[in-house]
């Protein structure tokens, strides 16, 4: 029977759970509320990290257990957490990346992470740089169809000239000027209400501490080892693919030396059409009519996104109402990857009314269409004017806000034994 489950309650799991539960737990509350794709979820990120240090380390969770927060601070295993940040790197093998979004169990230990002495433990970092987005704005008629678009990749790659040394073969060093020999890079994030301190790998030295001297250096890279490369690469957009679809491209992304080259991701836009609204696989479009076409019926032509022209045609003796709705099935968009399943086609009829008739046009329409009893008056109705009606808020709408504010100030703000009748 443990004492207390608050740092149970916030991983979600229950004081039985295992290791294996634990880290499951941590991973999906980490990759939910890191401050990088949840800058409101901080402090979640702060006392899951908390918690899942204490859990994860057999002796602090025995501690825990039998007394709760106050025994560990009284033995002094909870006197200071670590750096929440650190804790996530430690157990992701360092940052955030596109791959974490899957949620996959890691097959470490991470038990020894949080033990007394040292550090260390965990996954070591990828040997790949992180992916790079890009945003490709694209059209309807580009994802209807399908087409193929060529992109300008500026990337990072190892130079050529001194194979990614740096330098000459067996140069001299010295101490990186960036890390001053550390090896590591320090950045502050704001985390809460304060910032706190992370350590990521100088990118300068690769994470060694020492450069190639400058008298070795290669003269194309001077010494960083890699250079600015540009490629044009194909991009297959597929028939279906809608906004915010991912494509990735293998191996096209940066890459330092003795690194993977890392990804590419290509995430679609889709930009707004004159004609066409997508929802699903369905397409919306407004169409225009006048009140005779209304009235006594039409044929349309319209030209589709791949091309083609329909002939809508709307039978004699069927009156449209304005902003009435019909639909023609399958004609819509295309599946992802299975073209012969579409979406429907809906179309809203807009009627055009004149501005205004002649004396003629009146008396000609009323024989047709008569106007029915007229309502007798009794003289004494007051005759008024109507104006067009302006779509924001008025003076005297302003004023009668503040009536009801003073009305409401002078009812319920006074004593019971102050208010006058």
């Amino acid at each position: 029977m443990v004492k207390e489950t608050t740092y149970y309650d916030r991983l979600g799991v229950t004081p039985h759970a295992s290791q294996e539960e634990l880290k499951r737990s941590y991973r999906k509350l980490a990759l939910k509320y890191h401050p990088d794709k949840n800058p409101q979820g901080a402090e979640k990120f702060k006392q899951i990290s908390q918690a899942y240090e204490v859990l994860a380390d057999p002796k602090k969770r025995k501690i825990y257990d039998e007394g709760g927060e106050e025994a560990l601070k009284s033995r002094g295993a909870g006197g200071g957490f670590r750096n929440p940040m650190d804790i996530f790197n430690m157990f992701f093998g360092g940052g955030m990346s596109e791959d974490m979004d899957e949620d996959e169990d890691g097959d470490d230990d991470f038990s020894g992470i949080f033990g007394g002495g040292g550090g260390g433990g965990g996954r070591g970092r990828s040997n790949k740089p992180p992916p790079t987005e890009h945003r490709l704005p694209v059209n309807l008629e580009q994802l209807m169809l399908g087409t193929t678009r060529k992109l300008k990749l500026d990337r990072k790659r190892p130079c050529a000239a001194c194979d990614g040394r740096g330098g000459k073969f067996g140069g001299e060093t010295e101490t990186c000027v960036t890390c001053h020999g550390k090896g590591v890079k320090l950045t502050y994030q704001q985390l809460g209400p304060g910032m706190v301190e992370m350590h990521t790998n100088c990118p300068t030295c690769n994470a060694t501490g020492r450069m190639i001297a400058t008298k070795d250096r290669c003269s194309v890279c001077e010494g960083l080892r890699t250079v600015q490369d540009t490629k044009i690469v194909p991009v297959d957009i597929e028939r279906g693919m809608h906004h915010g679809t991912k494509i990735f491209l293998r191996g096209e992304g940066d890459q330092d030396a003795g690194q993977e080259a890392g990804d590419v991701i290509i995430i679609l836009q889709e930009k707004p059409h004159d004609i066409f609204k997508r929802k699903g696989l369905d397409l919306y479009t407004d169409m225009k009519i006048n009140l005779v076409e209304a009235l006594c019926g039409f044929r349309r032509t319209l030209t589709t996104l791949d091309g083609r022209t329909l002939v809508v045609a709307h039978p004699q003796g069927k009156v449209i109402d304005p902003d009435d709705e019909k639909v023609i099935v399958e004609e819509g968009f295309p599946l992802f990857r299975n073209p012969y399943v579409r979406g429907d086609l809906y179309i809203k009829f807009k009627v055009e009314f004149p501005d205004a008739v002649d004396n003629n046009f009146i008396a000609e329409f009323e024989a047709l269409f008569p106007r029915g009893p007229a309502e007798e008056l009794t003289g004494e109705e007051e005759t008024v004017t109507m104006t067009p009606y302006v779509e924001e808020k008025g003076q005297r709408e302003r004023e009668r806000d503040i009536y009801h504010e003073d009305e409401r100030m002078e009812t319920d703000d006074q004593p019971a034994g102050c208010r006058q009748s």
